[in-house]
Parts: structure tokens; sequence; C-alpha cells
């Protein structure tokens, strides 16, 4: 629109008039001449009313713009500064000017000041994608969620704004053989990657390429409103080469030149950087890979010191980024036997009585291999090889061959006459094969006298000062002896202390010093007198050999020992070692959640007390341990609420005691629905019935959340008539028109939310209707405005005014000069009343 010289003084005088007298909009639209910043929307429509300067000297007659004005700015004499064509947010971001109050001479009386004028974009720009086709490679058995391709969409629009947020979707998949998508795009940053369905189906061997037929939104795609674009994506199905090998089999202690390669590793494209670590940590890892993909073994391997490897190769890029999980590669090294027998201790000693009976087993010989077990390698067979002396047989023993017990052959054992046999025992493995390693382990057997003398106790009743409770485990109590008569150092005299009686807990051992015979008392497990004050201990003594016949023990090997434990003072004792309840966040103030239980070992009274109540939530009895709710809770805050409770004693000094206390709380529906939706806006004339989307949230959990159950108010005629609800999944809803007969209002419609629960609430949703410019963003009509005349009424109403009072002045004009002409030439003063 072009503004002549009359109509634009009165547009602004009109339009001044009108906001100046009413207008909450011109409260934002003016004040004084100083330096400010303004926002203006691009693409508005023009003649736009930007700012209302009012200088503040009286000799203010007219403004005058300067700076970056690019002609598409102007500024009237009473201070209304004017967009005459629209701002383009692409093009310029940001416009200066000055702005300078003059007289009537045109002299600068206020400024120049300058004035910002910030363009606020607007979504008038259609996403773009970078290709018209994409062509995309996806390896059979991709990770889910792993991206193999990306496409990649740009909008002109303001980034940091919805307009420039793009989304991105798969509207269709050709073929859909399965019937599930076989693929999946990340909604902001358009990467492919394959669905778990797609993962467990793709297969190279059927030779399908598959077209993904995708769509980028503007808007976060939550707008009907929003810019779309399309595309599409060609994929092709290959098979992965990324795949763990076979479990690779090396024989241990190879001889031939290192490094051997064992094994190969292939990414599915050309480049990437192999790394091989292993899978735990090993004192030597005699591996190595190539930037092919070839792994060897650096150098022969010991399956004595270790059976197995895990490998773990990582494929990366060149900025050391992983391509994609990495694969393990198993490595089993296999024996080979390199290991002679080993005699597990380098003599083995045993003895036999004088009057063993032949058959008696008298012990074992024990030797291992290190060589795998369960093979051949480490089967071991024993054979006696000499016998020294030989009398009175040179048979004396026999071996079995493969266990290595010892037995009695001939019973003519005399101590005086042999006192020892020394036996050379050879022991091979696989099985006694002559190609088998053997070793040679000794054997010495000792006679010794038969065990015809019983252990006797020195005392038979021993005494001990009373021991406190709290006496620490491991403590030597009390030194016990007795004497057996029998030869020295030998299984006949050695003694071993028995508790029979009187400990039925295990709380204490005896142990035999090997020198002198006694046995130690020791605590082995802690005291206490509230359960046991007393110990009457029944200890026998007995000989590792057995007796000869017609010898038995008696009450001669046989003593007492009484143990009194004295109290001391310990602190209360809790029933558990953590307490823990469950209960509702509803649970009334006042109500015991959980009873807590502690006792004083020694009777005394307890006082309990809470720590860590920090939302100050419970109480608890002080006397009887019951915790209470002291306000509502609320799990919405957090599930589990932990605290400690104290337990005190009331003796001196006051000994206490702490336990912890979880409370879960358990949900319940306390909470409504909440309402989210963009402040949507229409243009005004509707062409289409649209919609607004909405968005329901609940804080409570499963199952008092979704489903959303959206509806409209049931008494407001208007909301049923004009509106409806579509359902759009569990937590979204779309508000639609009915029809398109709207007004040029707001309306708020009131839409109710009831979660899962059957809790509700009801929310009031504007929906404005507007006059709209090109780009359909609302804008002032300054143009034109309800109660304010237009340009052709102003201009009819001011030559109504002028014309009136011109017609009036012409009559009396014309009356006075016709009365003139009526006249005498000559007149005097008296009779001229006009003088």
């Amino acid at each position: 629109m072009i503004l002549n010289d009359l109509t634009l003084p009165l547009i602004v005088f009109f339009c001044t008039w009108t906001f100046t007298n009413g207008s909450d909009w011109l409260k934002n639209k003016k004040g004084p001449l100083e330096d400010k910043v303004l926002e203006v929307p691009e693409e508005t429509e023009v003649p736009h009313a930007v700012y209302w300067f009012q200088a503040t000297d009286p000799n203010v007659k007219s403004y005058k713009l300067g700076g970056e004005t690019d002609n598409k700015t102007l500024i009237e004499k009473d201070g209304w500064l004017y967009l005459r064509e629209p701002f383009d947010w692409e093009t310029k971001k940001v416009h200066i000017i000055t702005v300078e109050a003059l007289d009537a001479d045109l002299k600068t009386v206020e400024g120049p000041v300058s004035i910002t004028i910030i363009v606020k974009d607007i979504n008038d720009n259609r996403p773009e994608f970078n290709q018209t086709l994409y062509d995309g490679v996806v390896r059979q058995h991709s990770r889910p969620g792993r991206p193999f391709m990306r496409v990649y969409a740009t909008d002109k629009d303001n980034p940091s704004t919805p307009n420039a947020k793009l989304n991105y979707s798969i509207s269709n998949q050709i073929p859909d053989t399965y019937k599930v998508p076989l693929f999946q795009i990340d909604s902001k940053t358009g990467e492919i990657s394959t669905t778990s369905a797609g993962a467990q189906n793709l297969d190279p061997n059927t030779g399908v390429e598959y077209i993904l037929f995708l769509t980028v939104k503007d808007l976060e795609g939550l707008s009907d409103n929003a810019f779309i674009r399309n595309t599409q994506v060609k994929i092709i199905v290959k098979e992965n080469l990324w795949k763990s090998p076979n479990t690779v089999i090396i024989t241990e202690n190879s001889t031939d030149p290192h490094p051997i390669q064992i094994t190969q590793v292939q990414w599915n494209e050309p480049g990437a950087v192999y790394v091989l670590q292993q899978k735990e940590r090993y004192p030597n890892f005699p591996f190595s890979i190539d930037e092919d993909g070839k792994i060897s073994v650096t150098e022969p391997l010991d399956r004595e010191e270790r059976e197995t490897y895990v490998l773990v190769v990582f494929a990366k890029d060149k900025a050391n980024t992983n391509l994609e999980q990495p694969i393990e590669v198993y490595v089993s090294v296999t024996d080979i036997n390199d290991n002679p027998p080993v005699c597990e201790v380098p003599l083995t000693v045993l003895e036999v009585q004088e009057n063993e009976k032949i058959g008696n087993q008298i012990g074992s010989l024990k030797a291992f291999d290190l060589d795998e077990s369960d093979s051949l390698n480490s089967v071991l067979k024993y054979q006696i090889l000499d016998q020294e002396p030989k009398l009175p047989s040179s048979t004396m023993f026999i071996i079995d061959e493969y266990s290595g017990k010892i037995q009695i052959e001939h019973d003519r054992f005399q101590k005086t006459e042999v006192p020892e046999y020394n036996l050379t025992v050879k022991v091979t493995d696989m099985a006694g094969n002559p190609t088998g390693f053997y070793t040679v382990c000794s054997v010495v057997i000792r006679i010794i006298e038969g065990n015809d003398q019983i252990p006797i106790f020195e005392k038979q009743q021993y005494e001990l000062n009373p021991i406190p409770e709290d006496t620490p485990v491991g403590t030597t109590l009390l030194t016990i002896g007795a004497i057996d008569d029998d030869e020295p150092k030998t299984g006949s005299s050695k003694i071993l202390y028995n508790v029979v009686e009187g400990d039925a807990e295990g709380t204490f051992a005896i142990s035999t010093d090997e020198e002198t015979n006694q046995g130690h008392v020791v605590i082995r497990k802690p005291l206490d007198f509230e359960t046991m004050p007393v110990y009457k201990l029944r200890i026998d003594a007995r000989n590792p050999e057995p007796l000869v016949p017609g010898v038995v023990y008696n009450a001669s090997s046989t003593a007492y020992l009484n143990i009194s434990v004295i109290d001391v003072n310990e602190a209360p004792v809790f029933g558990s070692i953590e307490y823990q309840t469950m209960v509702k966040e509803n649970i009334p103030v006042g109500n015991t959640i959980l009873k807590v239980n502690a006792i004083d070992p020694e009777g005394s009274s307890i006082r309990y007390r809470l720590e860590g109540d920090v939302f100050n939530w419970l109480k608890i009895n002080s006397e009887t341990g019951d915790i209470i709710t002291n306000t509502l809770l609320d799990r919405e805050r957090t599930d589990t609420y932990k605290v400690r409770v104290i337990a005190v004693q009331f003796e001196s000094p006051a000994l206490e005691s702490t336990v912890p206390v979880s409370i879960n709380l358990v949900d319940v529906n306390d909470n409504p629905p909440m309402l989210t939706y963009q402040e949507p806006h229409f243009c005004f004339p509707v062409q289409e019935p649209k919609a607004v989307l909405m968005k329901a949230m609940d804080k409570d959990l499963d199952p008092h959340g979704p489903p959303f159950q959206f509806s409209l108010k049931g008494d407001d005629k208007n909301n049923t008539e004009d509106w409806e609800i579509v359902p759009v999944n569990d937590s979204f809803a779309k508000l639609k028109m009915r029809h398109i007969s709207f007004e040029k209002i707001q309306y708020d419609v009131e839409v109710n939310i009831r979660d899962n629960g059957n809790l509700e609430k009801t929310y009031t949703v504007s929906v404005l209707f507007c006059k709209c410019s090109q780009n359909e963003h609302c804008y002032i009509d300054v143009q034109i405005q309800t109660g304010r005349p237009t340009v052709g009424a102003t201009v009819g109403i001011l030559l109504g005014t002028l014309l009136i009072p011109g017609v009036a002045l012409s009559l009396v004009f014309y009356q006075l000069k016709k009365n003139k002409n009526k006249e005498p030439k000559a007149t005097t003063p008296d009779t001229n009343p006009m003088l």
C-alpha cells in the first residue's frame, strides 16, 4: 500500500487517537526517545506499526531516521515508526537504525538514539534433504540400534527455534515381507539402523533390495502446520564379515619358527585399524595382530602355564572410535607329555606297628603330573623298585600301581632287628608306557612298638579364673597335659585332645604342641554371658595309632575343665541387622509403619530415637520402637526413604547401637495428569478443519499413568459442537475442529484428562483464530481496527464538517451584499446602523 501525504497523517491521527484512548496494545508500543531493542517477526504484513517514540522536548515537530533502514522503515512526524517492507530473517537478522527529534527548523533537539530491530524468525522454509536419493549398505546381523548410514536435511529457519528442529521418520518400507519394521531411524539425527527383527531376518542370500520412504518435518514434527519433505533410501544387504573365527587350537611347546599366524579377522570395509587386547590380565600376552587383521602367536605356549586364552579384537576408524562391538577369539592350548611326575614331598615317612597284620594299609605315596588332567599324559603308575633291608623278606610291602597306597604283605616285623625300611618307588606317567616320563620317590617306613600305653592326664580337674565375655577369639586360656609312655615321637605316643562334652557350639578348641605333647585351650567363637555363663567341659586324650588288643582307654585319659564367664556391659542388640518395610505413600498420618526391637544383654531399659529423617516424615515411640508417620509421605520425592534408629541404654555409661531402616514407598494415584501443548493459532478464515496436538504426563508410576483418556467437558455445549477429541496413542491426542465456521477470536476449550487410575483434571486449551500473513503468522492489523474510522470515512467526516460552516458563511455574505444595494447613496452617521 502506498501512503500519500493526506492519507498517512489521517491514519496516524486516528490510530493514535484510538490507541491513546483505551488500547492495552499500545502500552508496550510507545515510550520516550531512547536507545531501544525491538522485535519484529519476518514477513509481517505491511504497513506495520512498530513503535511510537515520544520526545520530551516541546519544540519537537518531526523525526528523522538514519542507519540501516534499507528502505524498509519510515517514521512519521508524530514519532510513529512503521515497517513499509517486510523483513527477512534469512537475509538479515538485525537492523540498527537511528532516530532523532527535530524542531521546526529541522534542527536536532533530541537524539540521535540507537534502535536495534531484531528480526524474529517464522517458519517460512521447508526442510531440504542434501540428496534426492540415498544408497546404503547394511551387513547381516548388524547390531540393532547401531547406525549404518545417515540421511541429512537442513532448514534455513532459526536453528535455535522449533522452526528448524527437524523430525525424521520412515513412512514405508518396501518390501514388507515380515510385516514388521526391519529398519529404524533416529528422529533427531537421521541415523538409520536395524531393528531387532532386522538384525534377525536380513539375509544377503535372498538378494532383496529394500527401499525406505523417509519424511522429514520441521517444528519437531509436533504440529499439523509443519513443513514436510520426502526422500527415498535404497538399501542392499551384505554378508557381515566382522565375526568371531572358530576356536584356534595350538599345540604347546611348538618348535616351529615364530611368529606363526593362527587366524584372521576382517572388518566389512577397507581402512579399519585393528587392536588386539587380552580379556583377562595375563603375565605374558604372546599374541599380535597386523594391519590386515592377521593374528599370530609370537612364541611357544605352555599349557601348564595357561590352557586357554581369550583375545579381544577391536576394529577402529582413524579417529580411534570403535566401528562395532569387539569380537572375541578363543585359543585352546593342547597338551603334550612334557612334564615328568613329581613326588609330593621329597621323603614320605610312614609308621607300622610291630604287630600289624598282613593286608593292613599303612599309608600312601603321593605324586602328581602337571600335564593335562584326565588325559593319558597325567595317569601315573607306581612300582616298588627296591626295598632295604630285604629282611625277613624282600617283599615286605606292596603298592597299588595306580593309587600309590602301600599295604603289608608280610607281618614279621622286629623293631630291634630292623627299625625302618627304605623303599624306592618308580612313578611313570602315560600309565606306565615306556615312552612316558618317570621319577623316583623315596619312602621310609618306621617300625614302632605296639601302642600298649594310654595317655594319662596330669590332673583330672582343671580350674580357670572367670573370664570376661568380651575376651577376644583366639585367646589361649589354659595349657593342659597328659603323659604317654609309648615310644616318643611316634603315633603311639602323640596325644590328641578332644572336647567331647559341655561345648555343643564348638566355642573352644584344643591344639597339641608337637614338642611337648601339651594341649592349649583356645577360644574359637565369641563368648556370651547371657547365653552360656558357665561351661563344664569333658576332655579326652587319644592317640592317632590304634591300641594293641586288650588295651582300652579309661578314666585316666579324661579330664574336666570348668570355665566361668563374667558379664560385661554390652550395647543393645537389635533383632535384625537391618529393617525393611513397604508402605503405600498415602498411609495416614499417625499410623505405625514398622516396629524395631532391641534388647539389652544385661536387661537394662532402652530408649529409641531417629536419625536421618531429612524430610521430617517420621517419629518414633521412644519406649516401644514404633515408627509412626509424622506427615504425609511422597513417593515422587523419593521411592526409598532411609533412616537410622538408635537404641540407647539407661545405664551409665549409656551404650548405644544403630540399625538402618529402609522404607519402600508404594505408588498410589495421587497426582492428576498434566497437559502440555504448543500455544496454537489458526488463520482466519479457516479453510479446512485442523487440530491441536496435546500431550498428557503423570508423575505417578504404572498403572496410574498412561493410557490417558482425553475428553471434552460435558456441560459445555460449545465444546462438543465445535471440537472433538481424536486419540493418537496412550499419551497424545488431538483437539480437532468439527467445522470451519469460527470467529476471529480466542476460544477456550475445556479438556478433561483421566489417567489409568481414574484420577482426572480439567484444563483450558486456548485456541486463537487470527488474521495471518502469507506465512500463516498472526499480525496486528493497523490499517483497519474495530471502532476506528477508515481513511474514506475520515475524509467524509472532515468534508462534512467543513461544508456546513462554509454554506452558512456564504449565505451571510450573500445577504449583506443584497442589503447594501438597497441603501441610499447619501447617508448620515445616525442612519447607518452598521457604522
